[in-house]
């Protein structure tokens, strides 16, 4: 990849360096959440096609409600990325100690209600069948009843993105996926005193795993060894000029995350729709949890690129900013279009690692031949979002997303799927198309460059 590199025309051999020290830890990170994921998938699978779409279903309704984390956790690492590359090591640890006590406190009033409250309410409106209503709600309530550990482990690896430590952010979820694999194995199936517990023991693995990591979470933060050291006085001190401006910057890119679940969530709608909906369900879980190894990656190079931008501008070098935007492009499109291929060649051996079941490794076969085309494509969103986003303009990328997903994906994906009597590969279209209408706006935009003379 370095020597294709090379040729181009904002290579910069020690930037280079710079985006993929900070993206390749991050690639590791996302794949952890993606392996901890398809581990979920693959033990609740062994109970049935029901349970894989309890699951799939249930995780869909937990990110639409806990999106609000993803506004505090990336406000907080532009923040904390502009300070550090101004060199202000006060502000850094200020920002860091106040955004953690944002999140708690989200957690605590508004993400666990909504998801205590509301979670079974939206599987219902969703469509799914009753023995799917029953197992999801008992998954959810488990979940958010334990959210707070996960809302501190995701608001620990936002401040170190910020400060470019995100091989500590891959030590810290390497010990607790690991344990919440062993976990989990343990309390779905039994294990000497301890009883089987099905989809309940998927939800309860992840809250303990979650709440051991939040002490090694703790010593990050309060530790001198990654430049942040938070002071409780710090995290005390109720900022709401900050608050504000964290929201502004991370707002739009949770607002984007709201937009994208409920486009998720509108497509099982329609997929209940179609003729046997829970294989279909099935195989659209599987798709999406397997499809996020690549998104994963662009996603690392989206935090890599706005980590290194923010950075770059922060330190006052906005001609470099624009060079890690496009190296972090070019480095996500040729790793993404890897596995793209892997997902054209083999689609039928990856949906028969999770299931024995002909019609639902069909309709998987059908998402990945389709959906793998675009994932070059989705790469330039990704990577350039996350640019524009480190060089202050959060609203760019969210419209463009925003567009994409509620218009191309929803309205495409009915029109073939229902309308057109495509079925299920209408969905998997209506995904693919989306890519393309992301990344073009997204690209004309960063090269304006317009966001360089952006201050924070």
């Amino acid at each position: 990849m370095k020597k294709l590199l090379n040729k181009h025309p904002h290579f910069h051999q020690e930037e280079f360096i710079r985006v993929w020290k900070i993206a390749w830890p991050l690639i590791f990170t996302n794949m952890l959440h993606v392996l901890v994921g398809l581990v979920d998938f693959k033990m609740v699978g062994s109970l049935g096609i029901e349970s894989i779409a309890a699951v799939g279903m249930s995780r869909q309704v937990m990110m639409f409600i806990m999106i609000l984390m993803i506004a505090i956790s990336g406000g907080c690492s532009v923040l904390v990325a502009h300070a550090y590359g101004a060199e202000d090591q006060s502000r850094v640890s200020r920002t860091a100690a106040r955004s953690v006590t944002f999140m708690i406190l989200a957690t605590l009033f508004v993400i666990m209600p909504l998801g205590l409250f509301f979670s079974k309410t939206i599987l219902i409106l969703l469509g799914a069948e009753l023995q799917i209503v029953a197992l999801g709600y008992s998954y959810l309530r488990i979940l958010f009843l334990g959210s707070i550990f996960s809302m501190f482990s995701f608001v620990v690896t936002g401040i170190l993105l910020g400060v470019g430590k995100t091989k500590v952010s891959l030590n810290l979820l390497l010990i607790t996926n690991t344990l919440n694999i062993i976990f989990n194995y343990i309390l779905i199936f039994g294990a000497g005193p301890i009883p089987a517990m099905g989809v309940k023991g998927a939800a309860l693995g992840t809250v303990l795993s979650r709440f051991l990591g939040s002490f090694v979470g703790m010593w990050i933060l309060f530790s001198k060894r990654f430049h942040i050291q938070i002071k409780l006085k710090d995290a005390l001190t109720f900022d709401f000029p900050l608050l504000k401006k964290i929201l502004y910057l991370g707002g739009p890119r949770s607002m984007q995350g709201i937009v994208r679940n409920f486009s998720r969530l509108f497509i099982f709608r329609i997929i209940t729709l179609l003729p046997d909906s829970t294989r279909a369900i099935s195989a659209y879980s599987v798709g999406m949890q397997v499809r996020m190894i690549s998104s994963f990656v662009g996603l690392a190079f989206m935090n890599a690129s706005m980590s290194r931008v923010g950075q770059n501008i922060g330190a006052g070098k906005p001609e470099m900013a624009e060079k890690s935007g496009w190296l972090s492009a070019s480095m996500a499109s040729g790793l993404m279009t890897i596995i793209a291929v892997i997902f054209f060649i083999f689609p039928e051996a990856i949906m028969s690692f999770f299931t024995d079941d002909a019609d639902a490794i069909r309709m998987g076969r059908t998402f990945f031949m389709i959906v793998a085309v675009s994932e070059p494509v989705m790469a330039l969103a990704f990577a350039l979002g996350g640019a524009l986003r480190g060089g202050g303009d959060p609203l760019s990328p969210f419209i463009y997303s925003s567009v994409s997903d509620l218009i191309v994906v929803i309205v495409c994906g009915y029109i073939m799927a229902i309308t057109l009597n495509l079925g299920f590969a209408g969905i998997a279209i209506g995904i693919a198309v989306s890519s393309l209408t992301r990344a073009i706006p997204s690209t004309w935009k960063f090269k304006q460059g317009k966001w360089k003379k952006n201050k924070l």
